[in-house]
């Protein structure tokens, strides 16, 4: 039994597609992976040709011997699931699967394309489909998995039980065995064996990797959230599970070792994002106890990504002290009543800023956070911005501002309110399935209220940077409230991490400004690793 999965996504990290790989092998199935990172990235394009023609010939050929065809998307990537599963059905008569987030929300839409659709977590039940297959037997009776029959009529299993113990499940499959890729930036080459060189090469790419002279490594350690965010999948998936049990921790010796043996196979990792949806969540003592043996066995600097109700100061000294250098919080408004409407009422502006002073209180000992807001919400008023505006007004400096423009995902709470107010009449061409989740927001939205001045700024321009102007704000450009006074040193060369010294030659790129103000940065999406603002579902195939 041969078994392909193929990955879409721009980041090839692709943490369920190798997560899915690793358990299949260690239950003796051999695995292709196919990474085929779409093209146009971040570009907002209706194109449902995402692909060549030759790579999808490549593609189709490395699917020919195998009995088993995989493809892992979200809603963004619909259009590259069709037009992978059109090739390989052309010259395969292997079944071809679809799992992920989108096909687990929608699986009707998704089985008018693929043979069968996995719902939620795929270990098990991928392995059973592939035992069912190897048997002959019966692919439409497999828990999590759903058909469609030869009459058009579609069965709907349940979902088993989630897997509490995650320590049983093997870590990412990084070994590169039987890897292949299609680099979009060398597309003459077709679809290639994918080497430890290449993997770094990628890597490398990352925005932050650049910035630092560093390759960034990422990882999860856990699966779920503990939050409901009405905007968010999250939310969708637990209702689909029940909340009990869906928030789930790997143990940290078993993250070590995953961090280790990747070290093994890619030796210039420098740096560690840890993706969890809300790394501080975890429990005081599993964080002391990780940023124990992350001293003793990885020594690595690492960023994470927190959300304010989680974020305590014991936590936040425990994770300097191992190595943390830079956060990221989901903020999402400032307005009392869009957090009501985003289900964020808990985390509320007191709840927010008393993370802030935490994290602030060490700013000079890690980057700048990075703030997350959403943006182009439907139902904001101009009161609502206003309130935000404010809010940001009272931020303790230096941080970076990173907005993002609402997905209407489906599944989600905001989505069905949306469509039932008459604000979402077509997905396609409001684009819901074109939209990444880490869009960047239509900054003329804010500028027209003239930002630096309600936040307190009362200039039309930087005396940092002079030649930034509030009309030079666009799409991608997150915005950085400059000020403060840093003493230390930040070594670029090194890459070593800890307090700046105040003078300009010493900032480290786009993410420190100094001065008054607003100005506008570079993103810190485009391609890097682990990138990902919080409350976002990565679904897992």
């Amino acid at each position: 039994m041969r078994v392909a999965l193929i990955s879409p996504y721009p980041d090839i990290t692709a943490y369920g597609v190798r997560a899915i790989a690793a358990y299949l092998k260690a239950n003796g199935v051999a695995v292709r992976v196919i990474f085929l990172p779409d093209p146009l990235g971040d570009a907002l394009t209706d194109a449902p040709e995402r692909y060549p023609a030759p790579v999808m010939h490549d593609v189709a050929r490395l699917c020919a011997d195998c009995d088993l065809i995989g493809v892992s998307l979200m809603t963004n990537y619909v259009d590259n699931a069709v037009q992978i599963t059109r090739a390989v059905k052309a010259s395969s008569p292997a079944p071809v699967l679809w799992g992920g987030v989108h096909p687990t929300i929608r699986p009707e839409e998704c089985l008018e394309t693929a043979d069968l659709v996995c719902i939620g977590d795929g270990e098990e039940a991928i392995l059973d489909v592939v035992r069912a297959i190897a048997a002959g037997g019966d692919l439409t009776a497999i828990a999590n998995i759903q058909a469609r029959r030869p009459d058009g009529t579609i069965v709907r299993n349940p979902v088993r039980p989630l897997t509490q113990d995650l320590d049983a499940l093997p870590a990412p499959d990084w070994s590169h065995d039987d890897h292949h890729i299609w680099d979009p930036d060398r597309p003459e080459a077709g679809v290639v064996p994918l080497t430890p060189a290449v993997t770094e090469a990628f890597l490398a790419r990352g925005t932050v990797s650049q910035m630092l002279g560093k390759i960034g490594y990422q990882t999860m350690t856990g699966r779920g959230c503990p939050h409901r965010c009405a905007y968010c999948v999250n939310d969708a998936v637990k209702a689909l599970y029940g909340a009990k049990g869906y928030l789930r921790w790997r143990g940290v010796g078993h993250v070590m070792a995953e961090i280790e043996a990747a070290r093994q196979v890619l030796p210039a990792i420098g740096y560690v994002w840890i993706s969890d949806d809300a790394f501080f969540a975890r429990p005081l003592g599993d964080i002391q106890e990780f940023c124990r043996q992350w001293k003793e066995r990885i020594g690595l600097p690492f960023s994470c990504l927190g959300s304010p109700a989680t974020i305590t100061r014991e936590k936040m000294d425990a994770l300097l002290d191992a190595g943390l250098f830079y956060l990221q919080m989901g903020v999402q408004t400032g307005s009392a009543r869009i957090q009501e409407l985003f289900n964020r009422k808990a985390m509320g502006n007191d709840v927010m800023l008393a993370a802030m002073k935490i994290i602030n209180d060490s700013k000079d000992r890690m980057f700048p956070p990075s703030y997350d807001f959403i943006l182009d919400t439907p139902y904001e008023t101009t009161a609502d911005r206003l309130e935000s505006v404010r809010f940001i007004a009272r931020i303790p400096k230096p941080f970076r501002l990173q907005p993002f423009s609402l997905v209407l995902y489906p599944g989600t709470k905001l989505h069905a309110m949306a469509a039932a107010d008459g604000f979402l009449t077509d997905e396609r061409r409001q684009g819901v399935y074109e939209k990444l989740y880490d869009a960047p927001a239509r900054i003329t939205s804010i500028c027209s209220f003239c930002w630096p001045r309600a936040a307190g700024c009362h200039r039309a321009c930087w005396p940092c940077w002079p030649r930034t102007a509030l009309a030079d704000c666009s799409p991608g450009r997150p915005l950085t409230r400059c000020g403060g006074s840093f003493s230390g040193s930040w070594n670029r060369s090194s890459a070593s991490f800890g307090p700046w010294r105040g003078g300009r030659e010493n900032r480290p790129g786009p993410i420190l400004a100094r001065g008054r103000g607003w100005r506008a940065g570079l993103s810190h999406r485009s391609g890097q690793s682990g990138r990902e603002p919080s409350g976002t579902y990565r679904g897992r195939l």
